[in-house]
């Protein structure tokens, strides 16, 4: 029998909280970690970095829900992640937790982690040759020959991003293939026979608000702080500097721009974030819809 057929026999339930950021994602969770007596997986691709707690919402370690997370703080601020590495992690986890408790939750915004996790998403592992003529580009035209071969791939990939951006046009090169039509071939069939995938979908006007206020108090309660300690102690990787009120932080600080314009950047910038949330959960998934968490404890009837 192979892994996916034991799967589906298998008898339990998989709770996926998922929804735009600022919709009371982790509330809900430690909810149904409380009634469910279980225990969670977080899926977002930034609270998987120590020390980046302030400007991730990260739950505190004092909070007495902390211990029962997983894939919180797995990593350090100088090291790379990847979807790939998520997969197997949250994989490996989510088997030990079955066998533990009847029901398990994953909670977080980063839709294509959880896509991944809970899906038949394969992965290009074996090594790729990368052709002479490419270790000779410069960043910049590495990025603008994927964009000539693959532009949505080359939207993904950050500029200084070289060993991606190598890879990426590579895998073209030797495949005749885009990663995109690539990942499009895949059939992406659920491993898992009974998950409920739970969306916390506020309205607009009232998001965008709470959005603004967290910002507000992220930067009260020490967001620049947090930065500069980041700074002092690590090598920042290309993808924690990313991070939607990291990288605008990091502007502030070395003086390209004023803090009143940091904060509405942060602001705009998880708006825009948010509105992208929203699509991708809408198009990705068969989910139960609520506008907020009482009216999903109501909904769930747990």
């Amino acid at each position: 029998m192979n892994f996916t057929s034991f799967l589906f026999i298998m008898d339990f339930m998989i709770y996926v909280v998922m929804g735009p950021t600022c919709s009371g994602k982790t509330e809900l969770a430690n909810y149904l970690i409380d009634k469910l007596n279980c225990e969670a997986i977080n899926f977002d691709a930034f609270q998987i970095y120590k020390d980046m707690n302030i400007g991730t919402a990260k739950l505190s370690k004092d909070d007495p829900h902390y211990k029962k997370y997983h894939l919180l703080d797995i990593k350090t601020p100088n090291e790379t992640f990847s979807v790939m590495e998520y997969q197997s992690l949250c994989r490996e986890v989510l088997s030990k937790l079955l066998d533990k408790y009847n029901d398990v939750v994953l909670v977080g915004g980063t839709g294509l982690y959880v896509r991944a996790a809970l899906f038949d998403y394969s992965f290009e592992k074996e090594e790729i040759p990368v052709d002479d003529d490419l270790l000779d580009l410069s960043n910049e035209d590495l990025h603008k020959l994927l964009e000539s071969l693959d532009i949505e791939e080359s939207k993904k990939i950050h500029v200084n991003n070289r060993k991606r951006l190598l890879r990426a046009i590579s895998l073209i090169r030797h495949s005749n293939k885009k990663k995109t039509d690539i990942l499009n071939e895949q059939t992406h069939k659920p491993i898992y026979k009974d998950v409920k995938f739970i969306f916390l979908c506020p309205d607009r006007e009232e998001l965008y608000k709470n959005i603004d206020k967290r910002v507000l108090s992220m930067m009260e309660n020490g967001l620049v702080d947090e930065v500069k300690y980041l700074l002092d102690n690590y090598d920042l990787s290309l993808t924690a500097k990313q991070g939607i009120g990291y990288k605008e932080v990091i502007d502030y600080l070395e003086n390209k721009s004023k803090y009143a314009c940091c904060v509405e950047l942060i602001q705009k910038r998880t708006r825009n974030y948010a509105k992208r949330q929203v699509t991708f959960f809408k198009n990705q998934f068969d989910s139960e819809t609520y506008k907020n968490i009482e009216e999903a404890k109501k909904g769930l009837g747990v």
